[in-house]
């Protein structure tokens, strides 16, 4: 059974919100999206495309929904003993449909979720702080739960960001290796950002397990930030991954 809506727009016109193929999803964030980056672990469980009504076959931005980083975190409570709480993991629109289209394809694409899977209870969702607050989650009526401080390293050389989390986690040994290197031979500056939580309860009875928060104000970009970081560990472990990779 193919899900679909059909949108009629005034500015935009008639557009078609569908699921579409993974593999389509993918190749279509890793090429537009800012971060040019996919989780195949997690993204990709639900993967929905705008269409103009005339050209069905000219996907024209998508959105990806999939899993919680840590899916088994308990942070919500909610009576259906096999509810989940779904992630909005990336969204990109081409230019030619708008802003607009964002807030519709976000709508949308909720609702299809609705009626594909009955037992996810919640949307999730982060905005970067590099890009805004969130304010097209704002648009869409998400609820917001504040924000945390996430930290991003810029290689000086490529100009490439990653998230801390590759510098730490040694179970993706050669992004281990590369970006710690980077790090030691002082090839990288850390920054610091604001990552802002917005949820979209499915129903009465979801509960979280912090307080709803007034939206944030307008607030946009990261500050260079210090890394205290034990380098001998961290050399360590270069060492025992490279006499387990090479």
């Amino acid at each position: 059974m193919e899900y679909q809506i059909l949108k009629k727009t005034s500015k935009l016109g008639s557009l078609i919100i569908k699921e579409v193929p993974k593999q389509l999803a993918k190749e279509m964030i890793i090429k537009n999206h800012y971060s040019h980056k996919w989780n195949d672990g997690g993204f990709g469980k639900y993967n929905f495309g705008v269409f103009k009504e005339d050209e069905p076959n000219n996907c024209l931005g998508v959105a990806v929904y999939g899993y919680m980083k840590n899916s088994r975190a308990k942070i919500f409570k909610h009576p259906n003993p096999d509810g989940w709480m779904c992630e909005l993991n990336r969204m990109w629109i081409d230019d030619i449909l708008g802003h607009n289209a964002e807030t519709l394809l976000i709508g949308a694409s909720i609702k299809l979720l609705r009626r594909i899977d009955k037992n996810i209870v919640a949307i999730q969702s982060f905005a970067d702080g590099r890009l805004g607050c969130g304010t097209i989650y704002k648009a869409s009526n998400f609820k917001y739960y504040g924000f945390h401080l996430t930290r991003f390293l810029r290689n000086k050389r490529t100009e490439e960001y990653v998230h801390e989390q590759i510098l730490t986690n040694t179970t993706s040994p050669t992004g281990y290796l590369r970006n710690n290197i980077a790090y030691l031979i002082g090839d990288t500056e850390t920054y610091q950002v604001r990552t802002y939580r917005y949820i979209y309860p499915l129903c009465k009875h979801f509960k979280f397990n912090r307080k709803e928060l007034p939206y944030p104000e307008y607030n946009k970009g990261i500050d260079l930030c210090e890394w205290k970081r034990d380098k001998e560990k961290i050399k360590e472990r270069i060492v025992t991954l490279l006499n387990r990779v090479v």
